[in-house]
């Protein structure tokens, strides 16, 4: 499982659809174990259950699947329905094939077409109508589904090549690259498309109707939190650190124990948009939010087991990483909980 935390643009953008709609926001908010309170810091973050939770009471409330980003609403049953066309297909080409057909007669989200170029498979999505306007997290939400369904269909994590996405970066950019790890990213774009290597096509389907039926109890929160980065280094580096915040090694010891020079490590992590200073205030910035959610741990207890000697250093961090003190996160998070009561 994937320890990674969701900023809070991102819920934002989960509701302002449901907003326009009338629909009681707070309400959602709490349904899905979310004090509305924490909305108003700016650089509020949360777990993936929250973040996932919030999408599942969204889209049952508005019954639409694209969150009203698209003309026509994708129905709930929608992605449900495409991953029963996928799942018996033979390898990842033949799953394209059906996802593009599913998509052509339901007439909902987008249009997607599947183009191969030199060694590059170009998965491209563009609304239906010429004049449709679909605002930039409609392209992510529906992107980031299909390429982390991919990855769980063939068990990999698939090389991302790039991604385009027809509109300027936005102030959240510098997110895109935990959902795009590795991916050249390109805003300004004429259409959305998600660039992959062309090999990919011939990988089998490892999934089965029996381990769809156990994805689907939950498809948001598989599609977050599946992992199977460990091929990639970013992904083998987060998974010794993982277990190691107590006391953090350095990037020379981790570069030993992954059998390569530390300079070879630093240059793979950064073609993968990362470097290990990062990845470490990420992992511990995660954790301390997981903990502080979903667990009693003392705040104390939170920044040793993050690697802070001291908990005061751990408040400074955790207020530079979220806007505010693990305390008052706690606190805003009890309020939700005792709401739900």
């Amino acid at each position: 499982m994937q320890e990674i935390s969701i900023a809070r643009d991102f819920l934002e953008d989960i509701l302002l659809h449901a907003r326009r709609q009338g629909l009681d926001t707070q309400r959602l908010l709490q349904r899905a174990g979310i004090a509305p309170g924490m909305m108003q810091q700016r650089q509020a973050r949360f777990t993936a259950e929250q973040y996932t939770s919030l999408q599942t009471v969204t889209m049952r409330e508005m019954n639409d699947e694209m969150l009203g980003y698209c003309r026509r609403p994708s129905k709930i049953g929608t992605w449900s329905a495409v991953c029963h066309w996928m799942i018996l297909c033979r390898n990842l080409s033949q799953a394209l094939k059906r996802f593009c057909y599913f998509y052509s007669i339901s007439e909902c989200a987008f249009q997607v077409t599947v183009n191969s170029r030199d060694e590059e498979l170009h998965i491209t999505i563009t609304p239906w109508h010429n004049d449709d306007v679909v605002g930039p997290y409609g392209y992510i939400h529906f992107i980031y589904a299909l390429y982390k369904v991919l990855c769980w269909l063939s068990e990999e994590q698939l090389p991302m090549l790039a991604v385009h996405l027809p509109y300027p970066a936005p102030k959240a950019h510098k997110e895109y690259r935990a959902i795009f790890p590795g991916a050249q990213l390109l805003f300004d774009q004429p259409a959305g498309v998600l660039v992959l290597p062309r090999r990919i096509r011939e990988l089998p389907i490892k999934q089965t109707p029996e381990s769809l039926v156990r994805f689907l109890r939950n498809p948001l929160l598989n599609i977050v939190i599946n992992d199977y980065s460990q091929q990639t280094w970013t992904g083998r580096t987060r998974a010794l650190l993982q277990d190691q915040l107590t006391n953090i090694p350095t990037l020379e010891q981790v570069a030993g124990e992954l059998g390569v020079h530390s300079k070879k490590l630093r240059r793979e992590l950064e073609q993968e948009g990362i470097s290990y200073g990062e990845l470490k205030s990420q992992l511990r910035r995660d954790m301390a939010i997981r903990l502080l959610t979903r667990t009693r741990t003392s705040v104390e207890q939170i920044a040793y087991l993050t690697g802070f000697a001291e908990t005061s250093t751990f408040t400074r961090a955790f207020k530079r990483w979220t806007g505010t003190t693990p305390f008052s996160y706690r606190k805003l998070g009890s309020h939700s909980q005792a709401g739900e009561r």
